[in-house]
């Protein structure tokens, strides 16, 4: 990924932290499973390295095709792993500085509940789950 700087964040207890090289870039995933897991939309920062983990972190095999880590002090949603990709997804909220953060992209946006629609700001809204695995994969189109 291009333009990633190193970033650091935590859960809400302050158990879990890291630092990683990520983008000043999330997207929204909208699917079931993301709004059942972190009790709305997932909106994740894919990051191509973790630099530092500390903390009591879990994972959860949620599907066949991805994992998901947790704090096991607090159960804040931490990240979602995708299984044909070494990249993780670390929750945006969690990053320290939450400033110059550009939503660009929409998963699963068939997905969404009618009574919710983030404000169109430019970012890609994308359908489907071949769309998802395009983007967890790195194979989003342009």
């Amino acid at each position: 990924m291009s333009d990633q700087k190193i970033k650091t964040g935590k859960c809400a207890c302050g158990a879990v932290s890291f630092k990683v090289k990520a983008p000043d870039t999330y997207g929204a995933c909208h699917c079931k499973m993301c709004r059942q897991w972190c009790g709305g939309l997932w909106m994740g920062v894919v990051c191509d390295e973790i630099i530092e983990l500390n903390g009591p972190v879990q994972e959860w095999e949620s599907s066949k095709i991805a994992s998901r880590g947790f704090c096991a002090e607090c159960g804040s949603s931490v990240w979602h792993k995708p299984k044909q990709s070494s990249n993780f997804t670390f929750g945006q909220g969690l990053f320290d500085d939450q400033q110059g953060w550009t939503l660009t992209r929409e998963i699963c946006a068939d997905d969404q509940p009618d009574h919710y629609a983030l404000a169109d700001k430019g970012q890609k809204a994308f359908t489907g789950w071949g769309t998802l695995m395009a983007v967890i994969t790195g194979r989003l189109p342009k």
